[in-house]
């Protein structure tokens, strides 16, 4: 379908193919499966619930063929020197910018559709605004748009000490504010120690503290 994919846009001397070569369509088609937008069933590529709900929520401009077939056929210009690449690119930047202003608040009805479509689950209560907290990639971060609060998963004084935030120890921290952590590493002693890890947020950035106590500052990470 790619093959032919925007054809019908054009006139019949417009020198158009088809949308991409075979060897950039098999990476696009590889990024999709390993994103989790696409999987495959046999022979078959059945998108995901993410890819539908991501499709559903794309700018109508992006996802049309006709889009990628003019850039295809403009690219094509290009190579015979009939057009500028500097007015395509400039052409490109215009409408990015455009996008960026048009669609740059997502609805929430349309959020929505990414909390089941992805299956999070909730490590606790954002302490500013009680928002659900969920895991990120490198990060446990608020899900509301309108508050920063997140917790670093790793950071150079906790490596210091060879630790990071575990999802365990981010539920603790969310729940009661502190945890009692073991194990925690001193490179001036050369051994290791344990205190409580307590969650000092400034309301602006997210800090922690150790604080020695008590040995029974909540969960313990082992």
């Amino acid at each position: 379908a790619m093959e032919t994919a925007g054809n019908e846009h054009f006139d019949e001397d417009t020198e158009k193919k088809g949308l991409g070569t075979p060897a950039t369509r098999a990476s696009m088609i590889e990024k999709l499966v390993s994103s989790r937008y696409v999987q495959r069933k046999g022979k078959q590529l059945i998108p995901t619930e993410d890819g539908i709900n991501l499709a559903a929520v794309m700018p109508e401009e992006i996802k049309s063929p006709k889009l990628t077939a003019e850039w295809e056929n403009t690219l094509m210009q290009m190579e015979k020197g009939k057009v500028s690449p500097d007015i395509f690119m400039k052409d490109i930047e215009a409408m990015v910018k455009d996008l960026t202003v048009k669609y740059n608040i997502l609805p929430e009805e349309e959020r929505d559709r990414f909390q089941t479509g992805s299956r999070r689950e909730e490590i606790g209560k954002c302490p500013r605004c009680g928002s659900p907290v969920y895991e990120g990639q490198k990060n446990y971060y608020c899900s509301s748009r309108e508050c920063d609060f997140c917790l670093w998963k790793e950071s150079k004084w906790l490596s210091g000490m060879k630790k990071k935030v575990t999802p365990k120890m981010a539920k603790a921290l969310l729940a009661n504010g502190r945890i009692h952590v073991t194990g925690l590493y001193s490179q001036k002693k050369d051994k290791t120690f344990d205190a409580d890890l307590v969650l000092d947020d400034t309301g602006k950035y997210v800090n922690f503290k150790l604080n020695f106590s008590s040995g029974k500052g909540g969960q313990s990470n082992e």
